[in-house]
């Protein structure tokens, strides 16, 4: 019973030290990925030249893995309801965002 305790011990030191000593972002070992699809934000987006977009954007600016270019474009990612990637769009070409009342939350009573 006292080599087990050793043993598990020792297992749990080596494992804290191997988290401390990395840069790992262990709350998002914690959080679910449901809370990434609440903070996903229904959007129309209306370009210069007429044409919308309906989609799901992470947040109203440029993204942290946005790309900005020499001369004004960027290219930033819009996403579906379920947070996956489906295309690119460039701010430059942007006339205005409105944001959507999102049908699939579960903020509403009832």
């Amino acid at each position: 019973m006292k080599k087990r305790q050793l043993i598990c011990t020792c297992l749990l030191l080596v494992t804290i030290i191997a988290l401390s000593g990395c840069k790992l972002d262990t709350s998002k070992l914690i959080h679910s990925h449901k809370e990434n699809k609440e903070q996903l934000i229904k959007v129309e987006i209306v370009f210069t030249d007429g044409e919308t977009l309906v989609a799901y954007l992470k947040q109203l600016r440029l993204e942290s893995d946005a790309r900005v270019y020499v001369g004004g474009p960027s290219s930033n990612n819009y996403y579906d309801a379920r947070g996956n990637v489906i295309g690119v769009f460039n701010y430059q070409r942007v006339l205005y965002i409105r944001l959507l009342p999102d049908v699939n939350s579960n903020s509403g009573g009832g």
